[in-house]
């Protein structure tokens, strides 16, 4: 009995180390809101609220965009989402400017969190529209380190690249804005699946669904404690 608690704690321990499965705190972060109709996009310009939770942020009267995966306007091209079906365009679909996308989420003073999203690249096109590398930069109002993320992966289907960053809160709200880095050649910047999740506490313990893991990976969920044999 005692080696068998001795092992669960060392468990615990080190498990504060462990990322939770934890909630993604932003809002609609894999931009299936607004739908848009199969093979189609719709393009949102500065200023705008309509791609749900976020703010569109740069150039005054230019765009992003928000395609459908199964989009058919280049033969020879595929554009597959990374998660759900479809992704936002940094670049706009008809003008390729500096613009961005911005959401601020509560944060906890001191809590660790893991930023997260995906950039996505295709290579190519109608007088190389489409550039050899997608480039997106990362603004933190606070906690996080400003930082970028580039996919250099060619070819003539979008292929996607994880980016991330672990980062303690400083601030009760936390504001985030994901731009487009491409150069104005460049007509295609993608990002998807973007994740902000909470992974440890401000006093360095993890997060409850870790512990619900633990517990549950050692059998002691559900009344699941060895029991001491009955005295004859």
């Amino acid at each position: 009995m005692r080696l068998i608690a001795n092992t669960f704690f060392a468990a615990v321990i080190a498990a504060t180390a462990m990322p939770a499965a934890a909630q993604n705190l932003v809002t609609n972060g894999s931009f299936e809101s607004p739908v848009q109709v199969n093979g189609g996009y719709t393009d949102y310009i500065v200023g705008s609220s309509a791609i749900t939770g976020w703010e569109i942020v740069g150039t005054p009267n230019t765009f992003v965009s928000v395609l459908n995966q199964n989009y058919g306007g280049n033969p020879g091209f595929s554009f597959p989402a990374q998660d759900g079906v479809q992704w936002l365009d940094l670049a706009g679909f008809s003008d390729n400017a500096p613009n961005g996308v911005r959401q601020s989420i509560a944060t906890i003073i001191n809590a660790t969190y893991v930023f997260s999203f995906y950039v996505g690249n295709v290579t190519g096109g109608p007088n190389n529209a489409f550039g050899t590398q997608s480039s997106v930069g990362v603004e933190f109002s606070s906690g996080g380190t400003n930082f970028s993320c580039t996919n250099s992966q060619s070819g003539s289907i979008l292929l996607w690249q994880l980016c991330t960053q672990t980062f303690v809160a400083t601030s009760a709200l936390t504001t985030f804005t994901l731009r487009n880095l491409d150069p104005t050649s460049d007509f295609s910047n993608a990002v998807d699946n973007v994740s902000l999740v909470q992974v440890v506490m401000p006093s360095g313990v993890p997060e409850p669904a870790t512990w619900a893991m633990m517990l549950a990976g050692f059998g002691l969920v559900g009344g699941g404690l060895p029991r001491r044999p009955a005295s004859r």
